[in-house]
């Protein structure tokens, strides 16, 4: 039953690496190389002096022509990961889109461009792609669970026939990254490096999913990212009806290594927050005893600690 939460388990700081003192390190790559064929896919405009112009995705076939399968498959996958990066820069879904600015060359090309003013995220796919590729455990900028998740799932552009050797992204025309088949295996890196606890999160329950496992996505209110939180299916019109509200969320958070929350796994309580002030309420140092929930199990953890276990 999902009902009353605990308080938020943080550090006196704020900050939710009291479990893991992980030190945030960022790779860095040599010269851009230019790429000068293949199927290539640049897609969004900065707009602002001195900013990359276009971001670009070359598909580089096994064979010498590059078959209509993998260029839709291409495609959708591309899809996916702008949407999801693009959802945790400006905090909601893709309502400004994309559009196909052109379509030409032999080696088809495809060039996209943002609806919205602001196109920011040009570097921050290329960045963020370059670090995957480099074999990163930390988390790019703006890269979620579901972005890092889609990439893994890009390793299906490298299996059959009509497959792909390589896919090539370009800033202005400049190489940045080199996705491969171990593209699972890079991103997996990423996503496996983190940690995990019992504890609880604050923020803005903006969207409901109940395709498959139901999940709920708030903005953490500490580190500003979009959480999943999944929880059971008989439990979907109560929290509907917390759309847009502030809560916390209480179960298993797993964090990446750099101690930025993910997501929220077995969820056993999420309640509205009452007034202003319990949404800056902080808890001292602390941390869950790991032992006793492992012998009895979360929901009957905390139902010991309100004093209701039977």
């Amino acid at each position: 039953m999902i009902g009353a939460g605990v308080r938020t388990l943080l550090n006196r700081d704020g900050d939710r690496r009291c479990y893991n003192w992980h030190t945030a390190r960022e790779s860095r790559g040599g010269p851009p190389a230019r790429i000068r064929q293949g199927i290539t896919f640049p897609a969004l405009v900065y707009g602002v002096a001195g900013m990359p112009d276009h971001l670009t995705f070359i598909i580089h076939s096994v064979d010498e022509r590059s078959s209509l399968d993998l260029l839709v498959k291409s495609l959708e996958d591309i899809q996916r990961l702008l949407r999801h990066v693009d959802y945790a820069i400006y905090r909601q879904g893709s309502r400004a889109g994309w559009a196909v600015h052109s379509l030409k060359s032999s080696a088809p090309t495809l060039t996209l461009t943002p609806q919205r003013e602001d196109r920011q995220a040009v570097k921050i796919v290329g960045r963020g792609l370059r670090l995957v590729t480099e074999g990163t455990d930390q988390p790019p900028q703006y890269f979620t669970e579901p972005a890092l998740e889609n990439l893994k799932k890009m390793r299906r552009l490298f299996r059959g026939k009509d497959r792909a050797r390589s896919l090539s992204v370009l800033v202005d025309d400049e190489k940045t990254a080199t996705i491969e088949d171990d593209i699972a295996d890079k991103a997996d890196r990423v996503l496996s490096a983190g940690y995990h606890n019992l504890g609880s999160l604050q923020g803005r329950l903006d969207a409901i999913n109940v395709h498959r496992t139901p999940t709920a996505t708030i903005w953490d209110r500490v580190s500003g990212a979009p959480v999943r939180c999944r929880f059971a299916r008989e439990e979907t019109d109560r929290v509907k009806e917390l759309l847009q509200q502030l809560v916390t969320v209480t179960g298993d958070v797993h964090y990446f290594s750099n101690g930025r929350p993910r997501s929220v796994t077995d969820v056993v309580a999420i309640e509205q927050l009452a007034t202003a002030d319990q949404y800056l309420e902080k808890a001292g140092f602390g941390a869950i005893p790991d032992r006793r929930v492992h012998e009895i199990g979360a929901a009957e953890w905390l139902a010991e600690v309100r004093g209701t276990r039977e």
